[in-house]
């Protein structure tokens, strides 16, 4: 079985690649009396294969549908006049050049699949698809199928520029309002349009005949992206197969349970109003595939619009777990007024933890793979200008930890809170300590843990520096007056260091069990804000 991460069509899946069955779901909306959807899903959660499986349906190629649901609820493969339209990689800097690209690709698609031609001297992609679509009709005898992959691209891209991200949210709109038009007028036989995003100008959600949402409704909650059953059906096998022979690279886990243990706690736990906890299929693939449990989604592309809303929002950004918000200003927004929250909700950030009580849901981050990578955006957000690359400062970091030199650390932890002085006093901490986590795990690839639970309490970081020496760092926050004296200066630092000091000393030893570490060297951090951080190295214990 060859398990394919790329986005391959769904006729080039069958012939001998891993198809995680999804077709039922579509003979479910099939049999609705509503002919025109939308899905809102996080990027690379599988809504592209299921266009391209919809396709497929509709192109009337029952051969390559055998042993799978659809098949077997007596749909009848009628082969249908078909448009695909793919909005990611349209122009959007500006409307005009959205407008464009929209109506070259109508051209192209008119042209590879009917050999069909338009010239249009106002390049006009709204009249174009209505030419189009009522020649394949009359032609065919047939309605038309639209699919519209990733619909809200180019507001996305665009969103660093309010304006432009608004001006193609109306043209869109106009575009988008056409195939509602056409349907009405008894064009359209089904429509189906996807994206990350909700944005209410676009016409999908607003107006007559909107578009059904289904992103939401029980029965279509697994209907893209991993389910546990389906990894029992379709990967535990291999993927037991694989471990048992020692093929993966993670080598600390005790046996296959505590290895698939893993797996769920990194890459599930996506959820849309259903009992089953969902895998991002993205990762949970490359990690088979890799023979490694990596960190994928992050370094797929992370949307760059995010780190605005961050920069703008730095108090709602560091709290992200067990958010409430309510159900209407979650379900979608405006390209004028975005705001953080739904915005990580839909591209993936966070997931329901609970659904809708009392008119509100409860939102929490997935799984570890988006907790770290959160982490890393939120440090590319608030930091990259104060510390550049986090590998460069990771580096710096674990050169300091390798030479034990506390001189030198305490030297670049200064760089850090020097200009963290430029967010609120509850903050700096948390910014602080995020970045500190983030750049070490950033290039070594050991245990780093924040606040991990031992039996004595709770180490603010805890790291293995490498396979034998493991460095604990507790933290602390002073607050010192401007006109101190350096004595006051000297006592408060003092006092707080060997508070931190005598902390640590309870957790040395559960701490080497914990971490299977040799020895473990440890760190007292205190921090004043206005006087910069004081670093003491203290004691090293070594496994009795």
């Amino acid at each position: 079985m060859e398990i394919v991460t790329t986005s391959l069509p769904f006729k080039d899946l069958r012939a001998g690649c891993l198809y995680i069955d999804k077709t039922s779901y579509i003979a479910q909306l099939l049999k609705s009396r509503d002919n025109t959807f939308f899905l809102q899903r996080p990027r690379r959660f599988g809504k592209s294969l299921l266009i391209s499986t919809m396709l497929s349906v509709f192109e009337g190629e029952s051969d390559l549908f055998q042993g799978l649901a659809i098949k077997n609820s007596n749909y009848d493969f009628l082969k249908y006049p078909t448009l695909r339209l793919d909005m990611f990689d349209m122009s959007w800097k500006t409307s005009s050049a959205l407008l464009t690209s929209i109506y070259r690709q109508i051209c192209l698609r008119a042209q590879d699949s009917y050999g069909l031609s338009f010239e249009d001297k106002d390049e006009n992609p709204s009249l174009t698809l209505t030419e189009l679509v009522m020649y394949l009709k009359k032609k065919t005898g047939r309605r038309v199928v639209i699919l519209v992959d990733e619909y809200d691209a180019p507001i996305l891209k665009a969103l660093k520029n309010t304006t432009a991200a608004m001006k193609n949210a109306q043209a869109l709109g106009d575009f988008y309002g056409t195939i509602k038009k056409l349907n009405q007028e008894g064009y359209i036989h089904f429509s189906f349009i996807t994206g990350v995003s909700k944005f209410s100008m676009t016409s999908i959600f607003s107006g007559a005949n909107v578009f059904t949402d289904i992103s939401e409704k029980k029965e279509f909650a697994n209907i893209c992206g991993i389910t546990r059953g389906e990894f029992d059906k379709y990967l535990e096998k291999y993927v037991k197969k694989m471990f048992n022979a020692g093929l993966f690279q993670d080598t600390q886990f005790a046996n296959y349970q505590s290895f698939k243990h893993s797996l769920i706690e990194k890459y599930d736990g996506y959820k849309w109003n259903s009992v089953d906890s969902i895998f991002n299929p993205f990762s949970l693939l490359n990690a088979i595939n890799d023979r490694k449990l990596d960190s994928y989604w992050f370094d797929s592309g992370t949307p760059t619009f995010l780190y605005k809303y961050i920069r703008s929002n730095p108090q709602i950004a560091l709290t992200p777990d067990e958010i409430k918000m309510s159900h209407e200003l979650l379900k979608q927004q405006t390209a004028k007024d975005v705001e953080l929250v739904p915005l990580l909700y839909q591209t993936g950030y966070l997931t329901n933890a609970r659904f809708v009580e009392n008119g509100f849901h409860t939102l929490k981050i997935p799984n570890n793979e988006v907790r770290n990578s959160y982490n890393y955006l939120l440090t590319d957000a608030l930091a990259k200008k104060i510390i550049g690359s986090r590998n460069s400062f990771g580096t710096d970091l674990q050169n300091a930890f390798l030479k034990e030199d506390s001189i030198l650390l305490q030297k670049y932890l200064n760089k850090l809170i020097k200009n963290l002085k430029l967010y609120p006093q509850e903050l700096r901490e948390r910014i602080f300590h995020i970045v500190i986590i983030t750049c070490l795990k950033t290039i070594m690839s050991n245990k780093i843990y924040s606040e991990l639970k031992i039996d004595s309490g709770r180490p603010d970081i805890a790291f293995m520096l490498d396979e034998s020496r493991g460095v604990m760092l507790e933290l602390k926050s002073i607050q010192i007056k401007s006109n101190a004296t350096a004595s006051e200066l000297k006592k408060a630092y003092d006092d707080s260091l060997n508070k931190a000091i005598s902390q640590m000393k309870k957790y040395y030893i559960p701490l080497i069990n914990e971490l299977e570490a040799d020895e473990i060297r440890g760190y007292a951090l205190v921090v004043g804000w206005s006087h910069g951080v004081r670093v003491k190295k203290t004691m090293k214990v070594k496994r009795r």
